[in-house]
């Protein structure tokens, strides 16, 4: 009965530590980190303050209009603008006014502010995309690293299972007198180097999932187990598109590109408008108020009306103001000169992005072809390894092979499935970070 109920305990804690569990791919924990990551959300913040700066640019070029209305006191001796007369009493009086003025001709300073808001509103949505590019690239990474050092992990298992296989008939042999303790305690120190090989896999596991975590925000206290990516040999040996096909789409999408190209033309729009700044300008204004003042009476003595004062005391105006700049302490030449060297540094920037990322690109995709070549030659290599291995373990146990040679063999097994694992994920992650500098990982979404 006890060992019923220890057995049917162990079997809910089982199923409720992995009904705990949260198992993320790659995909989960791409759109996780794009939609945590405080990056992009600021970059999209700029964004809406960008468009928000595109559609005022868009406003300035309606009119002005501004309405007004005073009440005033005034007690002594004073001049009544209303009455026009000289007056020494308390007075009061009041006045409305309304009036609007439109830009006719600003030196095309409002049609250049509109197309460089319009740019810079352009080159903020890039760079959200460049930044989700980022992002994409450190989660592959870091995800590439986890599934890695499980396959590692797995590897050291095998390794430890066949260890302790042979120890266990080690040990069997030297009870029965017909084996040697010499064989038994160099299988005890390979099982407990192979143990402590575990520990440090483990331990490097779980700093590789914490780094993840971290990058994509969330609670590193959560239990999370994340799913590994499968692979056809096939895939994994494909042809490699040609480089310069790879290099063209990878200039002609990328985002960073993009915005650097457009803070360059919307630079240039602020050079032109600190050249224009020495252009006139032409305005036109108008104007209509009215006002009354209790110093104006009726022949009986008694104040006239308000509306009465209002209706006779319109005053109207329309003009025409042109404004030319002559001499501004070189304001104007100063600002165009700091204009210049904002373009000349704006194309700086975007030749370094260009550089950049032909950099990484000749790169990753000079290690893509360096990976696939050692993963043919390590898959090669494991068939004979493991063939090598399955001789030398059928000779030991025949007592034909000292444990040196055997242990050595099954060494050179273990380092050509190391060195299999980390060619395949090498394939994997390069193939990956050209696919997001293609845009080709967008599309496959």
């Amino acid at each position: 009965m006890k060992k019923l109920f220890y057995t049917l305990f162990f079997t809910v804690f089982l199923v409720t530590s992995l009904s705990a569990q949260r198992v993320l791919t790659l995909d989960e924990c791409i759109q996780i980190a794009l939609d945590n990551n405080l990056d992009i959300k600021r970059a999209r913040n700029e964004a809406i303050s960008a468009r928000a700066g595109y559609t005022q640019s868009k406003f300035n070029f309606l009119p002005d209009l501004s309405a007004g209305a005073s009440h005033r006191w005034s007690e002594g001796l004073s001049f009544d603008q209303t009455s026009g007369t000289r007056v020494n009493t308390t007075t009061l009086g009041g006045s409305a006014s309304i009036g609007a003025s439109v830009t006719i001709f600003g030196g095309f300073s409002k049609n250049l502010e509109l197309s460089r808001s319009k740019l810079l509103l352009e080159a903020n949505e890039q760079t959200i995309e460049s930044n989700i590019q980022t992002i994409e690239g450190s989660v592959v990474g870091a995800f590439l690293q986890v599934v890695s050092t499980q396959e590692n992990l797995k590897i050291a298992d095998q390794t430890f299972g066949l260890l302790k296989e042979q120890l266990d008939r080690e040990e069997k042999r030297e009870k029965a007198g017909v084996g040697d303790m010499e064989r038994v305690y160099n299988f005890r120190s390979q099982v407990a180097q192979q143990n402590l090989r575990i520990v440090e896999l483990n331990n490097q596991l779980k700093s590789s999932e914490l780094v993840l975590v971290q990058l994509l925000l969330l609670d590193p206290t959560e239990d999370f187990r994340f799913q590994g990516i499968s692979a056809e040999d096939a895939d994994l040996e494909a042809q490699i598109t040609d480089f310069e096909e790879v290099s063209g789409k990878s200039l002609a999408y990328s985002p960073a590109i993009k915005a650097s190209e457009l803070n360059l033309e919307a630079t240039k729009k602020s050079f032109k408008m600190a050249q224009y700044a020495w252009m006139p300008r032409l305005s036109a204004s108008a104007s209509y108020s009215s006002g009354w003042t209790s110093n104006l009476r009726n022949q009986d003595g008694s104040v006239v009306d308000v509306s009465t004062q209002m209706e006779n005391n319109v005053n109207k105006g329309a003009g025409l103001n042109l404004s030319i700049p002559i001499f501004s302490n070189f304001q104007n030449r100063t600002r165009v000169q700091q204009t210049k060297i904002q373009v000349l540094n704006s194309e700086i920037g975007l030749q370094q992005v260009k550089n950049n990322l032909t950099n990484q690109v000749q790169r990753a995709y000079l290690d893509l072809v360096n990976a696939k070549t050692s993963f043919v030659a390590a898959k090669e290599s494991l068939v004979n390894l493991e063939m090598a291995f399955e001789f030398a373990k059928s000779r030991y146990e025949n007592g034909t092979i000292d444990f040196v040679t055997y242990l050595t063999s099954l060494n050179g097994k273990n380092t050509g499935e190391l060195q299999l694992v980390q060619a395949k994920y090498s394939i994997l992650f390069r193939q990956l970070i050209l696919d997001i500098y293609t845009g080709e990982m967008n599309n496959q979404n």
